[in-house]
């Protein structure tokens, strides 16, 4: 029967098949095509009216393959709890000398898990290194030393960069990426405490601890936890890196504004873009002796590293 239109519409796999069966048909070893025959007159005497080729029909296809589908839909349910909880989703970026940096996902920003170890602006200009103590001192240029002019420490820890080359307009941090300005800091600290890691000093379970590398002198998990090869935090009998949300943050030490080193296993500091004054900038600190995150303001002459991120909004 057609409808008021002439078009005729069929129902394929019902009825009474003449050969074969439609649900034996293996789809996979197409194609196959449906032939339309007509006989206006009712009688035998029918004509081809049309052949149509079968298109791509997935369930059909894949319907024996019914494992397959609950591992698929298990592995989907398991991406979906990811998501809801918030786990990290690594990922890399490249800085412009070609080194490749982890990076992780901490709320809505998307943050480098390793220092900052570039030599060159995103503008290919070389940025000063090799600074004598008064010669680091004095410049408002744009700098970077390695902690104790130690290949080693530069291979653990990265570079330390005086402030005016985080500030400077050719560019630190790869394309698209920047250095987080002090707000940017904050949203961090807060998404982390948001998840059950206090900003507390003396709290063992601290927003500090949260962001460390489980990597420390005799860390209480044993495993690669526990070493005393560099990178590696000191050991302290209350608190212990746990690293809950992949940022790996480590004691990279410092290099005081009158050109000495200091701090490295102890003490971790990162700047934001963020000046205050015209010799002074904002910084955040962690140390291995308690679990807060640590605003600090302080000369922009001092050496600290640098954490690249972007906002993913």
């Amino acid at each position: 029967m057609s409808n008021s239109n002439g078009l005729i519409s069929y129902i394929i796999g019902e009825g009474n098949a003449s050969e074969g069966q439609f649900a034996e048909i293996d789809w996979s070893a197409g194609p196959y095509f449906l032939k339309t025959e007509a006989d206006p007159m009712g009688g035998t005497d029918y004509t081809i009216t049309g052949v149509t080729k079968f298109h791509s029909v997935p369930y059909a296809l894949y319907a024996e393959s019914f494992s397959g589908l609950e591992e698929l839909l298990a592995r989907i349910e398991s991406l979906e709890e990811a998501l809801e909880i918030g786990d990290p989703e690594p990922g890399t970026v490249t800085d412009i000398d070609g080194h490749v940096y982890p990076t992780v996902i901490i709320g809505n920003q998307e943050w480098m898990a390793e220092n900052l170890r570039v030599t060159r602006y995103n503008n290919e200009d070389v940025i000063s290194t090799g600074l004598s103590n008064a010669e680091w001192e004095s410049t408002t240029e744009g700098a970077y030393a390695i902690y104790n002019n130690d290949d080693d420490m530069l291979q653990a820890y990265g570079k330390l960069y005086n402030w005016y080359a985080v500030d400077d307009s050719r560019g630190l941090c790869p394309q698209g990426w920047s250095v987080p300005s002090d707000a940017d800091w904050t949203a961090l600290v807060n998404y982390v405490v948001s998840g059950g890691f206090p900003n507390e000093l003396e709290n063992p379970n601290g927003a500090g601890n949260a962001l460390k590398s489980c990597r420390q002198v005799g860390h209480p998990d044993g495993g690669d936890c526990d070493t005393s090869e560099h990178p590696r935090w000191n050991s302290h009998d209350t608190h212990s890196g746990f690293d809950e949300f992949g940022f790996s943050a480590l004691p990279c030490g410092h290099r005081w504004s009158g050109g000495n080193f200091g701090g490295v296993g102890g003490y971790g500091g990162w700047w934001s873009a963020t000046g205050y004054s015209s010799t002074s900038a904002w910084s955040r600190s962690i140390y291995s002796s308690n679990g807060s995150v640590d605003r600090y303001g302080g000369s922009k002459a001092l050496g600290f590293s640098v954490r690249c991120f972007r906002d993913i909004d």
